[in-house]
């Protein structure tokens, strides 16, 4: 298929008459890839190479991964709740190409009982990866700083590390207090000035070493992005990454610079009654545990954290996306972090703001009541997002935009040629009807699942099951009538969604209410490339119509970032999804 790679896609205009490629794309998280042998049990950097070439012989213009900034030690961490705005996680390192490394390795054995739940040759257990990837890089270093052979590396190393400046410093001093103290949980350390954490970490010999060990690996891990951002970009495929709104309160970040941000409140979500998963979520919202910004005490510096944020971001990826993009306009917070939300879960508004000083969940700055505080909300998100993209001119930009939108966000995210998302079954008109593909802004990015939500072949099927439901509750004389009602009722909801979505794809009624297959497949996938959208992007599970989740929101453990592929990027390159894909894009000119 090399006639592919030579592909010049089509060119549109987007909303500012400016160019924009009309690219498709895969989302695949990193600890979702696979090798045939050496990854250690979760997606690492050498994989991630395997699936640039095989996005570059499919018609693939950018493969989307999930943020991969260093994360703790949970059994199974979020990227969204980094421990660093800066540093990369070095989980995600190729280990035969680390200095020093003694090869050959052993094999990481996947078939030994598992550590943590879920278990499996499917999921990531993170704690048996840490053991094995720890063990055969602290033997690495130990012989890069020994042998004579690695002395011209150690010289290299030696002027990076100089070179990063204080972020590398902070972090590194961060990572060795907080195994020292066995948590991440700064707050619960013995020393809170920072001037003396960083006394206590050159105090010791040991110390110094354990540091300069994380500083390594900070080398290890910009030496490998850089080789695949090369390779990316001479095969001519795009890396996209993710920037959360957020940072996690236990990170170095919020340690080291406390004065850039408010721990009085928890940003999150407001309830929107789609989380029936978690009761604390359904009733309350999703409370992520992340300070909210000083946005004043920012601006002083010229908002030098975010620029740093989104200058290291840039040497590794094309083009990112911002997570929750609305809470630069305005974000919703919490008075209590999250570890407390069962203390709140059966309490009233009232009762919740008495047992915190009268301050009750709600948007800050300040909420969208009053025309004035609407403007005030688009000024502010306006200015911080203009501030953003001046880090790094030229990135191309995506907003998640999903949730409760103001309706000055969408206008203005277009104003600034930042593409926002369009979940077509959520694009509906004031006569319900589905919004086509072709009236999309180009400055958009289309794609039917988020990584917080099921892949669309496992919804299509469970509102499907609702409405056989319904046709066969027509003839089960068991059901009272309030009963009988109610599945009729669910059974209407989730017809109308199959409907919609097949009148997207060009499909009639009786061609809708079907299981999902091959035939509505191709029908939905094929629409969705047709659109009008810049980016038009599917997950890995869609893909291969695998019906698994990759993250539940307000929910932690079980199968949350865990997920991973049964099968390489060499076995994908032969399996029919990947011609069925290159051809689904050039019949839509992407």
């Amino acid at each position: 298929m090399a006639f592919l790679v030579a592909f010049t896609p089509l060119v549109v205009l987007n909303c500012h008459g400016m160019q924009m490629q009309r690219m498709s794309g895969v989302l695949i998280p990193l600890f979702s890839m696979r090798r045939a042998e050496g990854d250690a049990g979760i997606g690492d950097l050498a994989a991630l190479e395997d699936w640039v070439r095989w996005a570059a012989e499919h018609r693939v213009g950018f493969l989307q991964l999930l943020p991969v900034n260093a994360v703790g030690e949970d059994d199974c961490p979020s990227p969204y709740s980094a421990i660093s705005s800066v540093a990369l996680e070095p989980l995600y390192l190729t280990l035969e190409q680390v200095p020093g490394m003694s090869l050959p390795l052993p094999p990481y054995v996947e078939d030994l009982p598992p550590t943590q739940m879920p278990g499996g040759r499917d999921f990531v257990d993170y704690a048996r990866v840490r053991m094995y990837k720890r063990y055969h890089l602290k033997r690495a270093f130990a012989h890069f700083e020994e042998s004579a052979q690695y002395a011209a590396q150690r010289a290299e190393f030696d002027a990076w590390v100089t070179a990063q400046g204080t972020w590398l410093q902070d972090f590194a001093a961060f990572r060795v207090l907080s195994i020292a103290f066995g948590t991440n949980a700064w707050w619960l350390w013995p020393v809170q000035d920072t001037d003396v954490a960083r006394f206590i970490v050159e105090s010791t010999e040991d110390s110094r070493r354990q540091k300069r060990y994380q500083q390594w690996l900070q080398w290890l891990c910009a030496q490998q992005w850089a080789r695949v951002r090369a390779l990316a970009d001479s095969l001519g495929v795009k890396l996209m990454g993710d920037v959360p709104i957020g940072i996690s309160v236990a990170s170095a970040d919020v340690f080291f610079e406390r004065y850039l941000f408010d721990m009085n409140w928890s940003g999150g979500a407001p309830a929107e009654g789609n989380f029936a998963e978690d009761p604390f979520t359904a009733k309350w919202g999703q409370n992520w545990g992340i300070p909210l910004y000083r946005w004043d005490v920012m601006e002083k510096d010229g908002f030098a954290w975010w620029t740093r944020r989104i200058r290291k971001l840039a040497e590794v990826f094309k083009m990112y996306r911002i997570d929750h993009v609305l809470g630069f306009y305005r974000i919703y917070a919490f008075p209590w972090m999250p570890d407390r939300n069962q203390e709140f879960l059966n309490l009233s508004a009232d009762e919740a703001a008495a047992r915190c000083g009268g301050r009750r969940p709600g948007f800050r700055p300040r909420p969208d009541w009053t025309a004035e505080d609407r403007r005030a909300n688009l000024m502010q998100g306006d200015y911080l997002l203009r501030q953003l993209l001046k880090a790094v001119p030229g990135q191309l930009v995506i907003g998640e935009d999903l949730g409760c939108v103001p309706d000055y966000v969408r206008p203005d995210l277009s104003r600034l040629r930042i593409a926002g998302f369009k979940i077509p079954h959520w694009e509906i008109d004031e006569k319900q009807h589905i919004i086509k593909g072709q009236s999309y802004n180009p400055c958009s990015f289309a794609t039917y699942a988020t990584h917080d939500f099921p892949p669309i072949c496992t919804d299509w099927d469970e509102w499907y099951s609702h409405v056989k439901a319904g046709e066969d509750a027509l003839t089960d004389v068991t059901l009272s009538p309030a009963a009988l009602r109610e599945k009729r009722r669910v059974a209407e909801d989730c017809a109308r969604v199959l409907c919609w979505l097949g009148e997207y794809a060009g499909l009639s009624r009786e061609e809708s209410l079907v299981p999902w297959g091959q035939g509505v497949k191709d029908a939905l996938f094929r629409a969705l490339f047709a659109c009008r959208s810049a980016y038009a992007a599917m997950m890995w599970t869609e893909l291969f119509d695998i019906p698994v989740r990759l993250n539940t929101p307000g929910t932690v453990g079980g199968s949350n970032w865990c997920p991973r592929m049964p099968f390489t990027a060499h076995q994908v390159a032969q399996m029919p999804q990947s011609a069925w894909l290159a051809a689904i894009s050039q019949l839509t000119a992407r």
